[in-house]
């Protein structure tokens, strides 16, 4: 077989690993989480060449996503490494059993690792096969900074400054809003005109949510992330019709039919989609395209090197997220890479996506 021809599928592996937080537990108005539960899928051509690809959990629930690739894996054997198609024969075999959430994780994995094996068969990086706007891509500098001082979250804040990132985003849900105040006007005034964010992780109320908006009004934010439960589509656009800061949500949201009626009812201003979440690059390029539609930004939630990569793809952007200790080079499960510049993401230049799993330590925790 010709290095350049599309192989068929041969093999596809599954490896369910549970990662340790290297800085302790992460937590938020709604989460405890321990682990990143991380299911790893390798899918292996006819022409020897293998595509990873892989999905996350914040900590349960990869045994059951794997369990649903297994049931997958028998119906694409042998076809053609065709990620569109693919994608597409899957979701309609699994959708009466549930159209979002450990569907569409499952479908990521998969897909990812046909667009790596794809990209690879042909001899090009996957962004160049999908067809770069950009070089390179911005960043954000994001904190799990619920249970800090304000000191510290100040020292994190001034730090991202300092390394070029484009904006700050920090977490709110204090059980008094005017702590939460102060300690956002503080950031402010110690980091003066530095754009600043919130993240409410789904832990408002529609009547808290509506109060914490009018309490944040004068510190000007660029926006207020996940302030509702994420599937509270109507809540959302009540919201979004009666305050002034921004909104940004999709890192809990699935579908492109999900994501879509909140671009039509104007409810979203940022979107968050997570491509170990949405049915990975597929999934997320159907999202992108919908919200270039109404004109709204990207901001990707999670798997930064990925995410970012994919960005300078989409025309669409503001910036990709950088969680503090976040990052799957710093949870280990990618090798290190010096990819990070000033503030920016440049995609590697390898065939394929160009990551490499540090396979060492995923099946030293692997379940």
């Amino acid at each position: 077989m010709k290095m350049s021809e599309i192989p068929t599928i041969e093999s596809i592996k599954l490896t369910p690993t549970r990662v340790p937080l290297p800085e302790g537990p992460w937590g938020d108005q709604i989460h405890h989480v321990e682990n990143i539960e991380v299911v790893i899928a390798e899918v292996t051509g006819s022409n020897g060449l293998t595509g990873v690809g892989f999905s996350h959990t914040s900590g349960w629930c990869g045994a059951t996503i794997a369990q649903l690739d297994e049931e997958i894996i028998p119906d694409v054997i042998g076809l053609k490494v065709s990620p569109q198609g693919l994608w597409r024969r899957s979701y309609k075999y699994i959708h009466d059993v549930g159209g979002a959430g450990v569907t569409t994780h499952a479908l990521s994995a998969l897909d990812i690792a046909y667009w790596d094996l794809l990209a690879k068969s042909l001899d090009v990086s996957l962004y160049d096969l999908l067809g770069k706007v950009r070089d390179r891509v911005p960043l954000y500098g994001s904190g799990i900074n619920l249970n800090l001082s304000i000191e510290e979250v100040v020292e994190q804040v001034k730090r991202w400054k300092a390394e070029g990132y484009i904006c700050a985003k920090v977490k709110v849900g204090k059980p008094d809003i005017e702590e939460d105040v102060e300690r956002l006007t503080k950031i402010q005034e110690a980091v003066p005109g530095f754009p600043l964010a919130v993240d409410a992780n789904q832990g408002w109320t529609l009547p808290a949510a509506l109060r914490a908006f009018k309490k944040f009004d004068h510190l000007d934010l660029l926006w207020i992330e996940e302030p509702l439960p994420s599937d509270d589509i109507v809540g959302h656009k009540v919201l979004r019709e009666r305050v002034n800061t921004p909104i940004a949500l999709g890192e809990n949201t699935y579908t492109l039919n999900q994501f879509n009626q909140h671009f039509e009812q104007g409810s979203c201003d940022y979107v968050q989609a997570d491509l170990g979440r949405v049915g990975g690059i597929t999934g997320y390029l159907d999202i992108a395209a919908a919200a270039r539609a109404h004109n709204l930004p990207m901001t990707p939630h999670f798997v930064m090197e990925l995410s970012a990569s994919l960005l300078s793809c989409i025309p669409n952007i503001y910036a990709s997220e950088m969680t503090d200790g976040g990052t799957w080079t710093a949870l280990g499960i990618f090798k290190p890479s010096d990819n990070i510049k000033n503030g920016y993401w440049t995609p590697p230049t390898a065939p394929g996506h160009g990551l490499e799993v540090n396979w060492d330590y995923v099946n030293a925790h692997k379940f």
